[in-house]
């Protein structure tokens, strides 16, 4: 409001200064300017300087036009009698009821040193407030009160702005401040009164509303069955979905945003933690009607739970904030899609593998043997001129097979997305290949929209006649197989897609499954912590997905019983079930406790290709199928409502379950209470505490500090010794400050000491629920009395009277600063501990780096030409190991030192400019980057994840004590267009090297830069295809609505039971919808959110 009124400002000053204020400054100055004999050509003319004037006011440069008049020799009795004269002017144009023509005079009049600001800043909000400017009237009320508190008018002007807007209640709040000070103003009593009596009606009418119940509802139950169809087909269609800006915006912070600007303080209301009640997962056949719709009480200012259930309509139609937080899912997904793919393409995933066997097999059926077979038979209705439809494009790598193969044959490629960029870059990929306009038909939508349409009707982006094969992409199976709604999307395409005696691949997948236990460790161990508190976090109102085979990224589980087939799915059948249910019994094979069900599937692509997705520690030895190549998720890992101990021979009775979109797993053997959750954490945390090599790093350098510590405080005399005080950042769930506090009592402080000066360690923390958590953990592990948990940004909390001597940052990424280590590590040297007495832990880092080309190898896939997935290698983290082992990276130069921190000193490097010369020739198109961090000031003790393919730069450090994190990851800078440098070997380049607060940066020497809105110089963006354009694009949409819809769940109360009742609704079966196609971990972690 206050940039529109300053915009509004600019035009004033071009018309009305120049008209009254230059005027005066013009008529003086040819008064003393009479017997000059300056000539014409020197002199500037009144109209140059008058066009200058008003571009300054455009602008609105004020300081530039104060400087202006002081050029033209005007004093500042000039300006006084100026504005003066405006202001009269302005006076006569509101008493004639010019309201436009007295703001421009007002504005004239505020220039300079004006007396009674307060009261022109009034007369302009009375001028809006009259051409019906409510919002702009009361931005120059709240200036007319800041320039005069005690003046009453000004409140009486916002008072009679705000009620025009509707804000009852801070209307009468401005009247009763504007009675405070002038209680006999009558005026103001009249209208504080009126204010009063349409707040008490308002509140009435809205107490009536929530209590009485609407007759008129019922009316519409009489309308015609043909206005219902018409209103649900209307409904059920994404595209004339509105999403009002009520779900985008609030009121709540329009109102917080003017009393704030009006000077009030409202206390914030309790923190919003909600309550899972496990029980909803197995409530499927009533979908929603179960879930919780939390309310905020805005009198009480408390939340509770409606007895009103949560909207239940499958299609979302009957909630806004749904259809919003939908949305959002689906495009998330849709730009995650690209990655996800890459990353297949990279490791030559089994899927692909599979798939193109798969495509092969098919034709293979259809042309019948080759010369010198006789196994394979030809398919006995359809021949080599079959009509193919590929619903959803992948890789495109199995639908350019078939064009390859069949290039006279009829394909169709549906690619079941609504992000163009996806189309767009199939297209540019089959274009790359060869593959010919005519020979691929491409439809663009979702495959639940898929019909056979008239040839010649309006919808050309559709199906002209049934299909003989169908393959449905490996994309529309999530790792639970179920999860992204494929059964429906089989049921529509035999419905209404495909002839009689069709093919289809795949043409089947059994469910298998096994009881596991993944639990922390119980204080076995490097920690030596009892993590058991944690496991309350395993949960979720979606089953997670991971790959079990993987040992760095996945945490150590147990299989209880033995392998079980769930379900079997014949998708050759003419139409298949929507729901099932089954019984299943397990002897359990060892004791343990039971907390999860991992389930994962066989896939019959064809009958003679399939794709088994069998963990290798339960794959039986005479399984003839190969084990799955890939590190991508492929297991499925459901948490039960409450984990089951069992011992050895129990049998364990095991109910599952499926409906149109999930899987579910009940255990019904033992009686045990489902618990109601209530915080999560995010699962690298719970990866992290089992990083043994990092404990071991740390807890080495701490004992080693502390020693110095202790050793110093020996030489003080007792009753001057300060307190032992170790500061911990980036505390997660407090395992480093539990093993510093350990060392401490090592070390020598006791009871005695805790008790006298406190606690040992003071840790760090922002997320509240995770510390909520991690003070459970501690008193687990009896060491509440040692560390103190604060869940407060450091750079937030005052300055503390008891410095510390010891800090311990674990803000350390891939690339040593993306956690911020030198920002919050400066902060808390200035807050909390002494300037010179202090250690850190680690001391220094050391960022090395080498430069790479990546995706040469996309060149070759299955003999097509990949690149165009080059085009999105945008992640900031990569696994060199596995790259330079599956060929996807080539390393182009030597390894190189970057840049130096001196955490323990506080000495930072400098920007500098770095000559590389290139071991190969190639395209350079990224910088990979690492850390070496010495964790002690003598450089002992390193932590490193210097990938263990490339030999170190200095051989003394394989001398030292190294400790490898897990996972072992590397950063990346990437480089795209014309950016991409081709070198040659031996030929020496330069690059230039610097950081910012949270990230190095590498860029050639004369890149041209360009500046952010929000100030920050960047590199400008290279040329891009036109795929990437879009992607770019769809991804800042994404991003956007993300921001607006957080948002509205921080700043309206009722948004955000909304949010989380819808939130919750999404996750229990993300796509039982068919008008968005949602990854279901996106839905879970949507949902999940609201507990961390």
């Amino acid at each position: 409001g206050q940039l529109g009124c300053i915009g509004e400002a600019q035009d004033h000053y071009s018309s009305s200064f120049r008209a009254h204020a230059c005027s005066f400054f013009a008529a003086d100055a040819s008064m003393a300017d009479d017997s000059s004999s300056e000539s014409e050509e020197e002199k500037e003319s009144i109209d140059d300087k008058m066009k200058r004037i008003t571009k300054l006011g455009k602008e609105g440069n004020l300081d530039a036009l104060v400087k202006e008049a002081q050029l033209a020799d005007c004093t500042p009795e000039m300006i006084a009698f100026a504005s003066q004269k405006s202001k009269d002017l302005g006076n006569l144009a509101f008493q004639k009821k010019e309201y436009e023509q007295a703001l421009e005079y007002y504005a004239g009049a505020l220039l300079g040193d004006a007396l009674e600001k307060h009261k022109i800043y009034s007369n302009r909000s009375a001028c809006l407030f009259q051409l019906g400017k409510y919002t702009e009237a009361l931005v120059e009320a709240t200036k007319a009160i800041r320039e005069n508190r005690a003046w009453s008018k000004g409140y009486f002007r916002a008072g009679r702005a705000a009620l025009e807007m509707e804000y009852y209640q801070e209307a009468l709040e401005m009247f009763e401040k504007g009675l405070d000070k002038e209680p006999s103003n009558k005026d103001l009593i009249t209208w504080s009164e009126k204010a009063r009596k349409i707040r008490n009606q308002q509140q009435q009418d809205k107490l009536v509303k929530k209590h009485t119940t609407d007759y008129s509802k019922f009316d519409a139950l009489t309308k015609s069955q043909t206005e219902e169809e018409e209103q649900d087909e209307m409904a059920n269609d994404p595209n004339r979905i509105i999403l009002g800006d009520k779900y985008y915006s609030s009121s709540k912070m329009e109102q917080r945003q003017l009393k704030a600007m009006l000077g009030y303080q409202e206390p914030p209301p309790p923190p919003f933690e909600p309550e899972f009640d496990m029980d909803l997962v197995y409530r499927h056949d009533s979908r929603g009607l179960k879930t919780q719709n939390p309310v905020w009480d805005p009198t009480a200012r408390e939340w509770r739970l409606d007895a009103k259930p949560a909207p239940s309509r499958v299609d979302y139609s009957d909630s806004q904030q749904a259809q919003a937080i939908a949305l959002f899912l689906e495009r998330q997904t849709d730009v995650q899609y690209v990655d996800a793919w890459l990353s297949m393409l990279d490791e030559q995933a089994s899927p692909i593998e599979a798939y193109v066997k798969g495509v092969r097999d098919l034709i293979g059926q259809l042309m019948g043997p080759q010369a010198g077979e006789e196994k394979r038979k030809k398919h006995n209705m359809i021949g080599n001129d079959a009509r193919w439809l590929f619903v959803g494009v992948g890789t495109t790598i199995p639908l350019l097979t078939a064009a390859r193969y069949l290039p006279t044959a009829e394909i169709i490629a549906n690619t079941a997305h609504r992000a163009f960029y996806i189309a767009d870059l199939a297209l540019a990929t089959a274009a790359l290949n060869g593959i010919r306009k005519e020979q691929i038909r491409w439809i663009h939508r979702p495959s639940h929209e898929l019909a056979v349409v008239d040839p010649d009707g309006e919808d050309i982006n559709n199906l002209t006649g049934k299909v003989d094969c169908i393959v449905l992409d490996y994309e529309l199976f999530d790792p639970g197989l179920l999860g992204k709604g494929v059964l429906a999307k089989i049921n529509h395409a035999k419905r209404k897609l495909l002839t009689s005696s069709h093919m289809m691949m795949p043409m089947g997948a059994s469910v298998m499954c096994a009881p596991l236990e993944i639990i922390s460790g119980r204080g076995t161990g490097a920690d030596g912590v009892d993590w058991r508190s944690v496991d309350e976090t395993r949960w979720g109102a979606f089953y997670e997905v991971g790959n079990l085979d993987d040992q760095q990224c996945q945490e150590p589980w147990r299989a209880l019983g033995p392998v079980h087939e769930v379900f079997e799915f014949d998708f050759t059948e003419s139409e298949l079930k929507l729901s099932g249910q089954t019984d299943l019994h397990f002897t359990a094979k060892e004791n343990g406790v039971l907390n999860c069900i991992g389930f994962w599937y066989r896939m019959d692509l064809t009958a003679n290709v399939s794709l088994d997705h069998t963990p290798a520690e339960l794959r039986s030895p005479s399984c003839s199928s190969t084990a799955p190549v890939g590190n991508y998720s492929r297991h499925a890992m459901q948490w039960l409502a409450a984990p089951v101990e069992v011992s050895k021979g129990d049998e364990i009775h095991i109910r599952a379950s499926y409906s149109r979109s999930r899987i579910r797993f009940e255990v019904m053997s033992q009686e045990s209470k489902k618990l109601d959750r209530k915080v999560s954490v995010p699962r690298w945390l719970l990866l992290r505490i089992r990083e043994e090599q990092r404990v071991e790093a740390y807890r080495k350098a701490i004992d080693k500090a502390l020693g110095k510590i202790m050793e110093a405080r020996e030489q003080i005399p007792k009753l001057d010794r300060p307190p032992l005080r170790i500061v911990h950042l980036g505390a997660g769930l407090a395992q480093m400050s539990m093993v510093a506090a350990r060392c401490a009592r090592e070390a020598g402080v006791d009871d005695k000491e805790i008790e006298t000066h406190g606690y040992t360690v003071v840790a760090v923390e922002e997320m509240p629920k995770v510390v909520k958590l991690a003070r459970r953990a501690l008193r687990d592990n009896d060491l509440d009395q040692d560390v103190f948990l604060c869940s407060e940004d450091v750079r937030k909390l005052p300055s503390q009277p008891q410095r510390a001597q010891l800090i311990i940052c674990e803000l350390i990424d891939p690339g040593l600063l993306g956690e911020g280590i030198l920002v919050l590590l400066n902060a808390a040297r200035i807050k909390m501990c002494n300037a010179f007495e202090h250690q850190v832990v680690p001391s220094r880092g050391t960022i090395w780096a080498a430069a790479f080309e990546f995706g040469e190898s996309l060149k070759s896939r299955h003999g097509f030409d990949m690149s165009p997935f080059n085009h999105y290698r945008t992640n900031l983290m990569v696994d060199l190991d596995t790259c330079l082992a599956n060929g996807t990276a080539r390393q182009l130069s030597n390894v190189f030192e970057v840049l130096k921190f001196d955490f323990e000193n506080n000495k930072m490097p400098t920007a500098h400019t770095i000559k590389i010369t290139p071991t190969e020739s190639g395209k350079i198109n990224a910088i990979v980057f690492w850390y070496e961090v010495a964790m002690d000031p003598e450089g002992e003790i390193l932590l490193t994840n210097w990938p263990e393919s490339i030999p170190p730069a200095d051989f003394a450090m394989m001398e030292k004590d190294v400790h490898r994190p897990n996972p072992l990851r590397q950063a990346v800078c990437n480089f795209q267009g014309d950016y991409i440098k081709e070198v040659e070997k031996g030929a020496q380049i330069e690059i230039d090297v610097g950081y910012s607060q949270a990230w190095p940066q590498f860029q050639w020497p004369g890149t041209e830069m360009v500046q952010k809105e929000s100030g920050e110089r960047i590199a400008k963006p290279p040329p891009m295809p036109r795929h990437r354009l879009t992607f770019e694009k769809l991804k800042m949409e994404t991003e956007d609505l993300e921001k607006k819809l957080q948002h509205g769940l921080m700043f309206d109360e009722e948004m955000l039971g909304d949010g989380y009742a819808a939130a919750e609704r999404i996750a229990l079966e993300p796509n039982g919808n068919p008008n968005y196609l949602i990854d279901p971990q996106n839905a879970n972690y949507f949902h999940m959110m609201f507990f961390l």
